[in-house]
C-alpha cells in the first residue's frame, strides 16, 4: 500500500504551512495521482498540485511534470492554510485515490527512452550538426553529456573541440549538436572526429557515438555556384485578429512606469529618491549569517525570495531593451530610470560573486527558503522569518546560473560604458570571471541549490547559458573597444538549435542567442532557424491564438511569453529581416493586445489605462496579513505586468490575489516587455508623466520624476 504523509513546517495562529508527501511502497511505477482529505481549515495557496474543493472536502492531483513516482520515490505538494485561532491544523481521511484513467500504471511500466545519435557530414568552415533523438519522448528531463574525440581530423586544428551536457525537456524528442569546423587552405582528403555520449540520466544509451566527416573544399576545380539557403516561407495567415496593432497607446507612460514596478520590488536599504512611499528598507542582514553582504537587489515576484536566476536574467533583457533602444530611452526622459533599475541588480549580482585569498570564486545564487517565505503573507518590512542563503561553488558547480550572471553583467556593461567606464570595466572583469567559472565546473545550478528546484528549476540545462553568456561577452568586449573572436567561437560551439514550441524565459536563453548570432554574422542557418521559429507565432502557426489575438503559449504567466516574442521580433525585424513587415507588426500587436486592445478593454499593465487589476498577487502591495481579504489592494503597483489569460481565451483571467497563475507579477515578466514598449515608444512615440503627474498618483512621490543613478 502507497504511503501519504502530512507534515506541518510552519504554525502562527490562524494560519499555517504544510506539505503532503506521497511515497510509492509498491513495485510499479504510479503514472498519476490524487490525494484527498476533509479539513477544518481552508487552503488559500497551493503549489505542485491541482486542487478542487467540494465543502470542507479537498481533493489534488499530479501536474504534468509530477505525475509519476517511482517505486521508492515520492512527490510533495504543498499550502498555505488559513484556521480560526486555537483550531486544528490536520487532515482527516487522508488517502490515495483510485483515479480515472487508473492511478497506477500498467503491470508492466514503459521501458525509458532509448538514445540514438546521427552521423553527420560538412564541409570546411561550416558546422557539423549531429541529430540526438529519443526513441520517445519522457514525462521528466533527459540528460546526457556529450564529447568530440579525434579522429584524423584534430580538435583546434580541424574542428572546434566541442563537449557539454544537453537536456531534453519533458515531451522533446529532437535536439542538434553542432561542432565548427577550421577552413583551412590545405587540399586534403576528407577527415573524420567521433561525437560521443555519455551518463544519460533517465534514458537509455543504444548509440553513444557519431561519426562526422569533414569534406576539404581546396580543389583545384571552380565549384559551380550554390544558391544561398532559402528562408522557410511563413504560413499561410489566418484572417487578422481583432486586434490590429497599429500603435494606439501612450507607450513613453507605459515605460515609464514600467520602472515603477521595479522600483517596488527593491530590496535592502532604499535611497532617499526611491518614489514608492509604501515601501521602505527590509531584509537587512540578508548574508549575515553567512559573513556576506547579500543586502539589496530585488524580490522575485508577490514574494520576498530573491532567487539569482531569474534576476540575473531579468537585467540582461532590461540591459539589451537599452543597448537595442537606447534613443528611444533618451527621449521619453526615462534612460536614468533605466539605468537605475539595472544597477540596482548588477550591483547585488557584484556582492553575490565572491572570491577567497586563494582566488577561489563562489557565487551566492539565492536567499530565502521559498517554502518558509510562501507561509508569510505581509510585507517585507515586517516578514521576521530565517532567510538562509545558498551558494554555487566548484564542489556544488551552477553552470547556468553563472553563465546568467555573466550574461547580465556584461550586457550591464555595454550601456553603462557611455557614462561610467570605470562601472562598465568593473562589470566586465566579473563578468569574464564567472563566465570562466560557468564553464570550468559544469553542472545545473538547480542540482547544487535544491531549493531553487522547487520554483525555478534549470530544465533546460546550461549550455543555452553558456552560448548566451559567450555572445554577450563578445559584445560587450567590442563595446569595449578589444577585438574578440574567442567568446563569438565559444557562443557558437555551445548553441545548439531552436525550433517551434516556446520562446525566450528566464531558463531558456537560445532564442535570444539565435537573433544574436543572426545579428552578428548573418549566417544563414541562425537565420533560417530564427525565421521559422517566429513564423510559428504568427497567426497559422503552431502557437495558439485567441480570437481577440493573443498569441498563448503557456498557462503561467502567458502575458510574458507573448511579450517576450514580441520583444526579439522587434530586434530581429529592426536588425537583421522582416519579411513583408509579418514581425513587426506582430510584435506591436501583442503590447497593443497587453495594453488595452482586446475584447476586454483591460489593460494587463497595473495601473495603465482605465480598467486594469486591482488585486495582483503581491505581499506588500496587499497591504492585508490575510490572501483571502475581500478588500481590493491597499496599494497600486504600478507597471507591473500580471500574468494573464489561463487559456487561449480572452476571458480565461480573473483579477482575483489569490491567483498566483494569472495574476502574480515578477521581475522577468517586465523585462522584455519594457524593451518592448521603449521599441514602440520609439517609433510612436507617447508622452511619459510629468513630475507633478507623478505626484498625484497614489502612493507615488517624486521631486523631478527621474532618479539618480547611484555611484557604484
Amino acid at each position: 500500500m502507497n504511503k501519504v504523509e502530512f507534515n506541518l513546517l510552519n504554525d502562527w495562529g490562524t494560519g499555517f504551512t504544510a506539505e503532503i508527501i506521497i511515497t510509492n511502497t509498491g513495485t510499479q511505477a504510479i503514472d498519476q495521482w490524487q490525494v484527498a482529505f476533509e479539513a477544518p481549515f481552508t487552503i488559500a495557496h497551493l503549489w505542485n498540485g491541482n486542487l478542487n474543493q467540494t465543502g470542507n472536502t479537498y481533493s489534488v492531483s499530479n501536474l504534468s511534470w509530477n505525475r509519476s513516482i517511482a517505486p521508492g520515490e515520492s512527490v510533495r505538494f504543498g499550502f498555505n492554510g488559513q484556521k480560526p485561532e486555537g483550531s486544528s491544523n490536520q487532515p482527516t481521511r487522508l488517502r490515495l485515490l483510485e483515479a480515472d484513467p487508473p492511478i497506477v500504471a500498467s503491470p508492466t511500466p514503459p521501458p525509458p527512452p532509448t538514445v540514438t545519435i546521427s552521423d553527420a557530414t560538412a564541409t570546411e568552415g561550416s558546422n557539423l550538426n549531429f541529430t540526438v533523438s529519443l526513441s520517445q519522448a519522457s514525462a521528466t528531463p533527459v540528460t546526457l553529456d556529450y564529447t568530440t574525440e579525434n579522429g584524423s581530423a584534430q580538435a583546434s586544428q580541424d574542428f572546434q573541440p566541442t563537449g557539454g551536457q544537453l537536456t531534453f525537456a519533458p515531451g522533446e524528442t529532437q535536439k542538434t549538436i553542432s561542432v565548427p569546423t577550421v577552413d583551412d587552405t590545405q587540399v586534403e582528403p576528407s577527415e573524420t572526429l567521433t561525437l560521443k555520449l555519455s551518463n544519460a540520466s533517465g534514458a537509455r544509451l543504444t548509440d553513444n557515438q557519431g561519426s562526422g566527416s569533414i569534406v576539404d573544399n581546396d580543389v583545384a576545380a571552380i565549384p559551380a555556384p550554390v544558391p544561398p539557403p532559402v528562408a522557410p516561407p511563413p504560413p499561410t495567415p489566418l484572417p487578422p485578429p481583432a486586434n490590429s496593432g497599429t500603435g494606439a497607446f501612450n507607450y513613453g507612460e507605459a515605460l515609464q512606469k514600467s520602472f515603477l514596478f521595479y522600483e517596488a520590488q527593491r530590496s535592502g536599504a532604499l535611497p532617499a529618491d526611491h518614489r514608492i512611499e509604501w515601501r521602505g528598507d527590509s531584509a537587512l542582514a540578508d548574508g549575515a549569517a553567512v559573513g556576506v553582504d547579500l543586502t539589496g537587489g530585488y524580490y522575485d515576484a508577490g514574494d520576498h525570495v530573491k532567487f539569482g536566476l531569474p534576476m540575473a536574467a531579468s537585467m540582461t533583457l532590461l540591459s539589451w531593451g537599452v543597448q537595442a533602444y537606447g534613443d528611444a530611452y533618451s527621449q521619453m526622459g526615462q534612460l536614468d530610470e533605466a539605468l537605475a533599475a539595472i544597477k540596482w541588480g548588477t550591483d547585488y549580482l557584484l556582492k553575490a560573486h565572491v572570491t577567497d585569498s586563494q582566488g577561489t570564486q563562489a557565487f551566492w545564487g539565492q536567499v530565502g527558503d521559498g517554502n518558509v517565505d510562501h507561509s508569510y503573507w505581509g510585507a517585507p518590512e515586517e516578514m521576521t522569518m530565517p532567510r538562509p542563503a545558498f551558494k554555487i561553488d566548484r564542489d556544488h558547480p551552477g553552470s547556468d546560473l553563472a553563465a546568467e550572471a555573466a550574461a547580465a553583467l556584461a550586457a550591464a556593461s555595454i550601456v553603462f560604458r557611455p557614462s561610467d567606464a570605470a562601472y562598465a570595466d568593473e562589470l566586465l572583469q566579473n563578468a569574464e570571471q564567472l563566465y570562466t567559472f560557468a564553464d570550468t565546473y559544469r553542472g545545473s545550478y538547480s542540482n547544487s541549490i535544491p531549493n531553487s528546484a522547487q520554483f525555478y528549476n534549470s530544465w533546460s540545462g546550461y549550455q543555452d547559458e553558456l552560448a548566451w553568456g559567450a555572445i554577450w561577452l563578445h559584445e560587450a568586449l567590442e563595446a569595449s573597444g578589444q577585438s574578440d573572436v574567442t567568446y563569438l567561437n565559444k557562443a557558437e560551439s555551445a548553441y545548439t538549435s531552436i525550433g517551434p514550441g516556446w520562446t525566450q524565459s528566464w531558463d531558456n536563453k537560445s532564442y535570444g542567442t539565435a537573433v544574436m548570432l543572426a545579428q552578428e554574422t548573418g549566417a544563414a542557418r541562425y537565420r533560417n532557424q530564427v525565421e521559422t521559429w517566429l513564423n510559428s507565432w504568427l497567426p497559422g502557426g503552431s502557437v495558439a491564438y485567441t480570437e481577440g489575438g493573443l498569441a498563448w503559449l503557456d498557462q503561467w504567466g502567458s502575458l510574458r511569453y507573448s511579450a517576450n516574442t514580441a520583444f526579439l521580433a522587434g530586434i530581429y525585424s529592426d536588425t537583421v529581416n522582416d519579411p513583408g513587415g509579418q514581425y513587426s507588426h506582430f510584435a506591436t500587436q501583442q503590447i497593443d493586445y497587453i495594453l488595452g486592445d482586446n475584447p476586454r478593454q483591460f489593460s494587463y499593465m497595473v495601473g495603465f489605462g482605465e480598467s486594469y487589476a486591482l488585486n495582483p498577487h503581491h505581499r506588500a502591495a496587499s497591504g492585508t496579513t490575510n490572501i483571502s481579504d475581500p478588500a481590493v489592494n491597499d496599494h497600486i503597483l504600478y507597471g507591473a505586468l500580471v500574468g494573464g489569460p489561463k487559456s487561449a481565451s480572452d476571458f480565461a483571467y480573473e483579477d482575483a490575489r489569490t491567483d498566483y497563475i494569472s495574476n502574480e507579477v515578477a521581475l522577468d515578466y517586465n523585462a522584455a516587455f519594457t524593451g518592448a514598449l521603449a521599441r514602440l515608444a520609439g517609433r510612436y512615440g507617447g508622452e511619459p508623466l510629468s513630475g507633478a503627474e507623478l505626484n498625484a498618483l497614489p502612493g507615488i512621490a517624486v521631486a523631478d520624476g527621474a532618479l539618480a543613478v547611484a555611484a557604484a
